[in-house]
């Protein structure tokens, strides 16, 4: 049960609506641009072109994405917070016409309030870059990881839209997701250098055991949580993208074999961009009942798998994931 003051600490308006009248206009704008950094509307495209740029670093980072939207899918329908009753610090009088939809997107917003969906995405991508990127040692991602959701969760509550609770609330979600996820990598690796647990590279059946097949299986147990719990449209989107990813990513080496060399190797590529452009209209403009949209997102996340498997212009750069120093 919240006791008084910490409903005055973390869930107060007034705290939220301070912050806000402390910011200055012009920065206030700053903020609501910067605030995308964790949003779905970058972070998907962000993720589509690093894993067509480096397929074996990113692909895990997928299935995470669709866990990370199914547990925000579960979690906002768990709690129900309504949203601070504040104005934002800025209006859409601040902004050039073509970007008022992008101000809309990120401060006139209806949806429960905890957790903040922004600190979640921002705490699981941070996290999966911070336990990958061959950049640095780990503790040095990790510092520039936590400065990077610190912000977003910041931009969230300067614009009025999230107590600080929201935010912490949507940091520790991603974290337990983290965990989770770690664990996953971590017990393919060891089971994918075991030869009792690799499969026959012909048998077309059994799962490739590692650790993009683990990610997206994780991802799918999130998804199935998500239409038990909370059965939205966004859980659908999430289902069907988890399905499209894990079977995408496990026959693969399959289809990129069997067209190689094939007018299917400049084609395949052409269609996913295309599949991927609508599927932006699809979400947005909210197309289809639930079936279509679970075929759909099966279909999006499939062509976004497949693409440098197939084309041999992305297939020239694949970056692995190697041992990383903690110092």
């Amino acid at each position: 049960m919240r006791t008084n003051s910490d409903q005055s600490m973390w869930f107060d308006p007034g705290v939220v609506q301070a912050v806000g009248e402390a910011i200055p206009t012009w920065l206030a704008v700053v903020i609501v641009l910067l605030s995308y950094l964790g949003s779905v509307y970058l972070i998907a495209p962000a993720m589509i072109a690093a894993y067509w740029r480096a397929r074996e670093l990113v692909a895990p980072w997928l299935g995470a994405i669709v866990g990370c939207y199914a547990l925000m899918s579960i979690t906002k329908s768990i709690h129900s917070v309504s949203r601070p009753a504040v104005d934002p610090p800025v209006g859409p009088d601040a902004f050039p016409a073509v970007l008022v939809p992008a101000y809309e997107h990120a401060a006139l917003i209806s949806t429960s309030s905890f957790p903040s969906g922004h600190a979640l995405a921002a705490t699981i991508v941070a996290g999966v870059i911070v336990y990958d990127l061959p950049v640095g040692t780990r503790t040095r991602r990790a510092v520039v990881g936590a400065a990077f959701v610190g912000w977003v969760g910041f931009t969230r509550i300067a614009l009025g839209v999230h107590y600080p609770g929201d935010v912490v609330g949507g940091v520790a979600y991603g974290l337990a997701f983290l965990a989770l996820y770690v664990g996953v990598r971590r017990w393919t690796e060891t089971r994918a250098g075991d030869a009792s647990f690799v499969a026959d590279p012909t048998d077309r059946v059994r799962l490739r055991l590692d650790a993009p097949t683990g990610s997206f299986a994780l991802g799918l147990v999130f998804a199935i949580g998500a239409l038990a719990v909370s059965g939205s449209r966004n859980a659908h989107i999430v289902f069907g993208a988890a399905v499209g990813g894990l079977v995408a990513w496990t026959f693969a080496p399959t289809i990129a074999a069997r067209i190689r060399e094939t007018a299917a190797e400049r084609v395949i590529p052409v269609v996913a961009v295309g599949v991927v452009l609508v599927t932006w209209f699809v979400a947005e403009l909210g197309i289809g009942n639930n079936v279509f949209i679970v075929a759909w997102s099966a279909l999006f996340l499939a062509m976004v798998v497949l693409v440098p498997w197939v084309s041999g212009g992305l297939r020239t750069r694949s970056v692995a994931r190697t041992p990383q120093p903690s110092d």
